[in-house]
């Protein structure tokens, strides 16, 4: 019994994952040479619209009797429809920001990050670039 509680322990000790304290971040500063905001410009998708309004309808079909079954359903249409434009028009509204970099020991770098429009970069600006595997990002340098 105990030969055999010796070799489950073992095996599960050998089996598990070893811990990590964390990732490494290299730290890098710069002067910003050029900032550019990039919209995406996706293109919409009518299908998608016209198969959520159907999506809609099927489902507010289901439910009323008579007159309001009707309403029901084109209730579901109007609402998937809706549905999808709403997330047709998230999608469309997102923004990069292309930030061309020269770091502190002379090298010329490029970052494409996500832009929310309150962190904003301009030529001259003194930046930290923080690079994490294969992840970089930049902010302003206190």
């Amino acid at each position: 019994m105990k030969k055999y509680l010796l070799i489950a322990f073992s095996l599960l000790a050998l089996s598990s994952q070893s811990s990590f304290a964390g990732t490494k971040t290299l730290v890098d500063y710069g002067v910003v040479q050029q900032s550019t905001i990039i919209s995406s410009q996706n293109r919409s998708h009518p299908l998608r619209t016209m198969a959520a309004g159907a999506a809609g309808a099927a489902i507010g079909n289901q439910f009323g009797g008579g007159s309001g079954k009707t309403i029901m359903t084109a209730t579901g249409a109007v609402a998937g429809v809706e549905a999808s434009r709403n997330r047709q028009a998230r999608q469309q509204s997102a923004q990069t920001v292309n930030l061309t970099i020269k770091t502190n020991s002379g090298q010329i770098i490029q970052v494409v990050q996500d832009y929310n429009g309150t962190l904003t970069f301009n030529k001259g600006d003194k930046v930290r670039i923080l690079t994490s595997g294969s992840n970089t990002t930049v902010d302003k340098s206190v």
